[in-house]
């Protein structure tokens, strides 16, 4: 059977693009090298500790306005989980923040929250809302304004109002001064326009979904297999998998590839030229952050420790302007110490998110980079990683006390782990860094330039959740259109 697209990675964009494409009648097969679907969309169990692998909250995916909701709708899974309300964006602690604040997941009422708590700044509030509300229902991009430079111009050396309004930094990038304004404003409006939603049991449920789509469709899904060779003809291309051990190699022909992978990934399995054009693709382009996940199981609910929100962004008391926040991904690289990271604190139990407990689950997040740590001795990797979760639980029950008494299970993943897991060039969780366009390098695309060669991931458009759906839909759209 010579197969209408082969999609070499189960990841959510790769997913959405085979489900759409199964959904419309095509053949589709489907290689995933993990043991699971989902790629960083997964979920999974540590003992009786529940792990989150990426996702805590997304934009409402229901909103018609939605980047998502159209994508997720073709693909047949929109309403195959259930999307549950977070109740608010984040509130944010430390930093130069005297006090709490609170951020709600309502455009409205965010505005008015955050205009009540810096009237000084309330004209400065009014535009800068009024750009979310536009930005959340746009694609359009223009300009070349970073984040800080926005934030500047609205609250001048208010530091403690740009704090408040992007202490989720990280959910793009770590730093404020490289961030392309447009990117952080669509997806921050998105949250704030549309509200903020959790997979109801995880991620996990999301891709889990996805795959199902595609096989109802009549397409394929293996896992535990890697493509090992892609043959390239004027008819369309071979590719050869195999057991994750090399043995009981196969192959499968295909009119169109998917790629859901990461560029150097994809090239191995490439003949010479080829890998050159795709590697092309990545031309003058920054890497994305890579996050550190810390997932610990307690005795007993957050909330009996003073954990107050579902999402916390608790900035260390060393920053005192938003423009520092980057220099707290690269802490890692050294021992710990007085310093610590911006961490995002998250309470599945603050909502009915059914992260099965006990242990009561609470995720500790931050941004992290793969130069932070080293795997040429994985003793030495284990041993310091063990030292900086001890830091970082001594510090979290200062804010929270009797909160490391209360541990009874842990986790932690660091972008050592997301390069292993994921193969992800770097340990980058978003594909490219959201950087200002540059002359000569266009904005990505599924496109490789290659004739039948697609990618559906973050390499093929923005990163993040909804970029790598709204990649995996761009892509089966391109091949439908053909």
């Amino acid at each position: 059977m010579t197969y209408d697209a082969v999609i070499i990675g189960a990841g959510l964009g790769g997913l959405t693009a085979a489900a759409i494409l199964a959904r419309a009648g095509r053949k589709v097969f489907v290689i995933e090298r993990n043991n699971s679907v989902g790629g960083a969309a997964s979920s999974y169990k540590v003992g009786d500790l529940f792990v989150e692998g990426s996702l805590h909250e997304t934009s409402n995916p229901h909103d018609p306005r939605d980047a998502k909701h159209d994508i997720l709708k073709r693909a047949g899974v929109l309403d195959a989980v259930t999307w549950v309300p977070t109740g608010t964006l984040f509130e944010v602690r430390g930093g130069p923040l005297t006090t709490p604040f609170v951020l709600p997941d309502d455009l409205e009422a965010a505005r008015v929250a955050l205009r009540d708590r810096f009237p000084e700044a309330r004209d400065g509030v009014a535009a800068l809302f009024a750009e979310f509300k536009v930005m959340a229902a746009s694609s359009e991009a223009a300009g070349a304004m970073t984040l800080a430079q926005r934030l500047t111009q609205a609250f001048g050396d208010n530091e403690a109002a740009k704090c408040a309004i992007a202490a989720n930094l990280w959910y793009t990038h770590d730093d404020a001064s490289a961030l392309w304004w447009p990117v952080f404003g669509r997806t921050q409006g998105a949250l704030l326009a549309h509200g903020a939603r959790f997979i109801q049991g995880g991620s996990q449920r999301l891709s889990s979904a996805l795959a199902r789509a595609v096989r109802a469709g009549g397409g394929q899904v293996v896992i535990r297999r890697i493509a090992t060779r892609i043959a390239l003809s004027d008819d369309g291309a071979t590719i050869t998998h195999s057991a994750k051990d090399g043995s009981d190699p196969q192959t499968v022909e295909t009119k169109r590839i998917i790629g859901n992978a990461g560029l150097d990934a994809l090239a191995e399995l490439l003949p010479s030229a080829p890998a050159a054009k795709l590697r092309e693709h990545a031309s003058g382009r920054q890497l994305s952050i890579s996050l550190f996940a810390m997932t610990l199981g307690l005795s007993k609910p957050p909330r009996e420790f003073g954990v107050s929100s579902y999402s916390t962004q608790l900035l260390p008391p060393w920053m005192t302007r938003l423009d520092q926040y980057a220099e707290g991904t690269s802490l890692m690289a050294h021992e710990p110490g007085e310093r610590m990271p911006p961490l995002s604190v998250v309470d599945y139990a603050a909502i009915d998110s059914a992260v099965p407990a006990p242990p009561h689950v609470l995720s500790v997040i931050g941004p992290d980079r793969l130069s932070n740590w080293s795997a040429d001795d994985m003793d030495t990797y284990r041993d310091k990683r063990g030292r900086w979760q001890d830091a970082i639980v001594r510090y979290l029950d200062q804010i929270y006390p009797g909160i490391a008494g209360a541990i009874v299970a842990s986790s932690f993943n660091t972008a050592l782990s997301v390069r292993q897991y994921l193969n992800a060039p770097n340990g980058a969780v978003y594909g490219y860094a959201p950087l200002p366009p540059s002359a000569g390098v266009v904005p990505p695309t599924p496109r490789t330039g290659i004739p039948g060669f697609y990618l559906a991931s973050n390499y093929g458009g923005t990163g993040g959740y909804t970029g790598a759906i709204a990649a995996g839909g761009a892509c089966a759209d391109i091949i439908l259109s053909e």
